[in-house]
């Protein structure tokens, strides 16, 4: 079909005859001569169709917060977001250019008054899933004993499927893996492999904020997760369940694994915090102006965030008006895209 513009307002497109073809991309309309591609199938061609296709494929895996980041780096730019991921894969992988990783991602939470506070399982409510105090800060509630110890094998964070480790599994081999079932968003993923061990005999500790297992899928539906250690993987394999606790700091909410008892004086031990909504973030790469990030804060206290490893430094403002601000210079991805509770403070 042929669609153009022409100066009394009719519109084409398209092939007309073998005249030309005319098309629109990005607001701009041009023409281009009409031709028969050429198709030798070289191994270049075959190298750059390759990469093209993976390309895609590792955008598909990434989620919302990690593509959002490159519509970001493409402002000013004739691309898309899109466009210059793929631009940077074929980059790498032909020319030996800096590799593309996913997007560094967390949630900064924007808050005041953060407290320590522990909930003694009776006090969890009738279904014992009610924190008593939220927001509560991402990547710290453990659930111990009354003589303060450890009884969880793994805490799944779920806002972007964080699975901690308190305790190292030991008495394993190479080869061995943690590994996760669970429900997001209408899916249901099964025996996810979260880590194989390549050498040594233990999956290691993973209990922090900044520090921890990821699923590819999230957020997770409480109630839905499973935490397997898996020993020699495969039709021989042994599975053990590790015991674990759900949680949504968001809501205040957790999901115990059903096969535990706890005691009624075993006690969740959380932070929770006073929000602060509106708090500006604005991410730029450092030493220039350009804006790699800017959102503000939820009721919750909320920001997701996104960066690149690719193009760090970044330096970090966080701004409110009657708060002081908080810079941050020259942080890399990994810093700047991680979960953190962040205190401001009233000026």
């Amino acid at each position: 079909m042929v669609k153009i513009k022409n100066i009394f307002g009719d519109e084409y497109s398209g092939a007309a005859g073998k005249a030309g073809v005319f098309a629109k991309w990005k607001g701009r309309q041009y023409r281009r001569k009409y031709v028969i591609p050429a198709n030798p199938d070289t191994t270049m061609q075959k190298n750059v169709r390759n990469h093209f296709t993976n390309a895609i494929a590792l955008w598909h895996t990434w989620a919302s917060l990690q593509r959002k980041v490159y519509s970001y780096l493409a402002t000013g730019l004739v691309l898309s977001g899109f466009n210059l991921m793929v631009k940077r894969y074929q980059l790498w992988k032909l020319n030996a250019a800096e590799a593309v990783a996913d997007p560094e991602q967390g949630i900064k939470q924007l808050g005041t008054d953060k407290t320590e506070h522990p909930d003694v399982y009776t006090a969890l409510g009738a279904g014992h899933d009610t924190l008593t105090k939220s927001p509560d800060v991402i990547g710290l509630l453990h659930f111990l004993t009354t003589a303060e110890v450890e009884t969880q094998g793994a805490y799944v964070d779920r806002e972007m499927g964080d699975v901690r480790i308190p305790v190292a599994l030991t008495g394993l081999a190479v080869g061995d893996q943690l590994q996760i079932s669970y429900q997001s968003g209408g899916r249901t993923i099964e025996n996810e492999v979260l880590y194989t061990i390549a050498e040594g005999t233990e999956i290691p500790v993973k209990d922090s904020p900044s520090e921890h297992y990821r699923t590819a899928h999230a957020p997770i539906d409480l109630g839905t997760v499973t935490v397997d250690k898996v020993e020699t993987p495969g039709d021989s394999e042994t599975r053990t369940a590790l015991l674990s606790v759900t949680v949504d700091n968001r809501n205040g909410k957790v999901s115990i694994d059903g096969t535990q008892t706890p005691a009624d004086t075993d006690k969740m031990v959380y932070y929770y915090y006073t929000a602060v909504e509106d708090v500006k973030i604005e991410v730029v790469k450092t030493d220039t102006s350009f804006i790699t990030w800017r959102d503000y804060s939820d009721a919750d206290g909320f920001i997701p965030i996104a960066q690149t490893i690719f193009d760090e430094d970044y330096d970090l403002e966080i701004s409110k008006g009657g708060y002081d601000p908080i810079l941050r210079a020259a942080q890399g991805a990994t810093l700047v895209g991680c979960n953190e509770y962040i205190a401001i403070t009233a000026a």
